[in-house]
């Protein structure tokens, strides 16, 4: 990760004095859930959390642009158990996965610029994670998941020039790559299972200079 950040901080020198490159700012929201192995009589509910951070472009060529987004990412999910008695299973669990995330994603726009496609991947550095329960105290509650997460992007994205910067807004489809836990339940909140959700961002963005796009 280290290397890739040095090259794309070179790819920024250099494409100031021969490109364009843009800087802003962005947030948003995740509907966001775990997936894999459920927990008995249970299954996982989306849950909503906030997503905001930082985005530098650069412009690769006339269509492409390599993008860093360093951000707060909030993940997790609600999982609902089947009790007798109810008819619909009951909401007992909220799982919450805090992340520092460093997404690096291509966007390949239209031939105007104002629609492109987003692909990429997301490395999460987890910074806090809980368990709430309406019936446990957090502290009762075992969950040990890994440090970090990978998981890839895909998505669209719209451009609106409003003078010298513009705004964005994108929808983007998210899906983990590596278990967060590979214990069993026995020994764990939850077992096997993987981030996945979609994200819902707006955000403005300036060029470092200015130019006809």
């Amino acid at each position: 990760m280290i290397k890739t950040i040095t090259l794309f901080l070179l790819l920024i020198l250099g494409n100031c004095l021969y490109g364009q490159t843009y800087i802003g700012l962005f947030g948003g929201i995740n509907s966001s859930k775990l997936s894999g192995d459920n927990p008995i009589s249970a299954k996982y509910k989306s849950l909503i959390g906030a997503n905001f951070g930082a985005n530098i472009d650069v412009k690769l060529t006339n269509s492409i642009y390599l993008s860093l987004q360093p951000s707060y990412n909030q993940e997790g999910s609600k999982v609902s158990y089947t009790i007798s008695g109810y008819d619909e299973p009951i909401d007992s669990l909220k799982i919450q996965l805090n992340y520092f995330s460093l997404p690096l994603l291509l966007k390949m726009s239209s031939d105007n610029e104002r629609f492109y496609a987003i692909a990429g991947i997301e490395t999460g550095f987890l910074q806090s994670s809980y368990v709430k329960s309406h019936d446990l105290k957090e502290s009762a509650i075992q969950m040990d998941v890994l440090q970090f997460n990978i998981a890839v992007h895909f998505g669209v994205g719209l451009r609106i020039p409003i003078g010298f910067p513009r705004l964005f807004t994108e929808l983007r489809y998210s899906q983990g790559i590596i278990n967060l836990t590979d214990e069993p339940l026995s020994n764990n909140i939850i077992p096997r299972v993987k981030t996945s959700g979609f994200k819902l961002l707006v955000g403005i963005e300036f060029p470092l200079k200015k130019s006809s796009k």
